[in-house]
This record gives C-alpha cells, structure tokens and sequence, in this order.
C-alpha cells in the first residue's frame, strides 16, 4: 500500500484523535513526507512495507539538521509519526518484527532525551506585561463609531484576553464554550478538555464582567439567529461575512488576535500566545498555592509530570543559593 494512502488512512481515522490533534499530525506527516522525497522515496508510490527502521528514525535527524525546528514542536512531529507506526502495526501494514519495533522505540526515546537543549520551560507574561495586554485590548480604537460589528469585536476580544489570563482554558477549549456551560451563580464554567476530560473553570470579578458586557451587547444578534440562547457559542464572529448566523471563532483567529494585541502592547519580542496566558494563569495558581495537585486539577493536566514545569520555574532554592554566594 503506498505510503500516502496509510497516512491519509491514519488521519481520518477517529482514534487518532481530536480535530485538533489530528490536524496538527497532518502537518508533522506533511514533513514526514517531504523528508521521504528528498531521501528518493516518494511517498505516493512507495509501498509503505519498503520503510526500515534507520528510515523512520532518520527523520528525527532530518527535522533537528535540515528545518532548526524548536524542542517542542520536534515532540508534536515525533508523537504524529509514532502514532502513525503503531496504527500501522495494529493492521499488519508494517509487519516489524518485536525487535524492529523496540529498537523504533528506544531510538524515538533517545532522540527526545538527547536532542539539542533549546528551553522547554513557558515563559509566561509578567504581571506588568499581562496588565499592558489587556489594555491594549481595552484601547483599540474604533475605526468606525456607530459600527455595531466593530464595537462587538472589541468587546469579544476583551473578554477573551480577561478570560484566559484567569481561567488558563487552552484555546480549543475557549472557541468551542456554548452559553449553556456557563454557571451564573458560580461565575464559572464546565469545560471539556483533551481526551473528553470534563472541569470547571472560574472566572475572576473583571473577566465576568467584560465577558456579561460583551453578551449583553450582542443580545439582538443571538435573538435573531433562530437558535436556542443555550446551544450558542460564548464567543462569536462578528465579520460581516456572517450575516446574521451566530458562528464560533477558530483557534487561528484567536492566535491571531492575541498576536495583534501584543504588537499593540510593544510585546511582539516576547512572542505571547493563548497558550502563554495558560502559563501566566499556571504559575498564577501555583504561586499562590504551592500544591501541584491543585495546579493540576485547574489545568485538566493527565500527567503531573507536565504541572512539574511550573515548580521549576518558582523553585527559590537556586535564587536563594545565588543570593548567598554573591550578594
């Protein structure tokens, strides 16, 4: 079977994951298959059965020689192609044999352990800096007064800066909350996370309130969309290629907008992302607590070893060490 068509396979295939998940393993199977051209084996008419496993590891080698891709995302290519190895193993497509398949493993191992030392600690805002996006957001200036559209999208992007600097959601989790998920009372909501995982996250005084204005204002638009107030998404699109449908953001506009604010705010060197303000609500939490269970919990992390990174990055032992030998 020729390799393209398993790894089209593999990416339809509902176990490979999220809409997300599944479009971030395309792009890593796109470099994969670049990889394979330029080693000469196309990937549209080669049979997959042809691939060893010098082949596969190679192109860990290749993404670190040939594309200086950053640690993280050499991890994002690595978990596409390894997912991608054992769809094929379940189905007998790529019949390695049990030593084969554990030298693959150890080899993906040792390239994750090994690799050149680019930081993988986040790099969360600062306070100042956190505070200088928000009022970039709240100070956009309307190019248009009496535009409805306009004004609903400064609104829109107030609450959302408001609301992942409290709330830590990651951006999947943001474009895809209805209005039925909100609790007036607690001032919080019932995300769904990876993996289906279900929390509640809750909002602080300021976020609740940008958030409720930007509802308010938008309140003849949801009336008029012919869809229950409840299945609404809490943040919508406001371009006027809409019309008069209610329609989720995606996580590309969001990216974008926090981008477009950091400029604003003279934060385009620190390059902050949604999933910056995650880490600036992390370590928020963290700070605060000292209880990595909590962190946990708040950020719907599976594994602790993953809320570790926040401990790191607030450990006073070192700071304090320093301070003793050279102050």
């Amino acid at each position: 079977m020729p390799i393209t068509d398993t790894i089209e396979r593999y990416l339809e295939d509902a176990a490979t994951g999220s809409t997300f998940t599944r479009r971030t393993y395309r792009t890593a199977m796109n470099r994969f298959q670049e990889y394979l051209i330029e080693k000469r084996t196309p990937p549209d008419t080669s049979d997959v059965g042809q691939l060893d496993v010098d082949r596969l590891l190679g192109f860990a080698t290749w993404l670190l020689d040939e594309t200086k891709i950053s640690q993280r995302t050499l991890h994002t290519y690595l978990a596409g192609l390894v997912g991608w190895v054992n769809f094929l193993q379940v189905r007998g497509w790529l019949p390695f044999t049990p030593q084969e398949l554990a030298r693959f493993q150890d080899g993906i191992k040792r390239v994750r352990r090994n690799q050149r030392p680019p930081d993988l600690l986040p790099h969360p805002p600062r306070p100042d800096e956190m505070a200088a996006l928000v009022n970039a957001a709240r100070e956009v200036p309307l190019r248009r007064e009496n535009d409805p559209r306009e004004l609903l999208a400064k609104l829109r992007d107030v609450a959302i800066v408001e609301v992942l600097r409290c709330t830590g959601l990651r951006v999947g989790e943001l474009v895809k909350i209805s209005r039925k998920q909100l609790d007036e009372e607690e001032r919080a909501a019932w995300v769904v996370g990876k993996r289906g995982k279900v929390r509640r996250v809750y909002f602080d005084e300021r976020a609740w309130g940008a958030m409720r204005r930007y509802l308010s204002e938008r309140q003849i638009y949801d009336g008029g969309s012919g869809r229950p107030i409840a299945e609404l998404p809490v943040f919508a699109r406001h371009d006027r290629r809409v019309g008069d449908q209610i329609l989720p953001l995606t996580t590309e506009s969001v990216q974008n907008t926090i981008r477009t604010l950091a400029e604003r705010a003279n934060l385009a060197a620190k390059g902050i992302t949604p999933h910056a303000l995650r880490h600036y609500f992390a370590t928020r939490i963290y700070q605060t607590t000292r209880d990595l269970a909590v962190t946990q919990t708040a950020l719907g992390h599976s594994n602790p070893n993953t809320t570790r990174i926040y401990a790191k990055l607030e450990d006073d032992a070192v700071r304090k060490a320093h301070k003793q030998a050279f102050q």
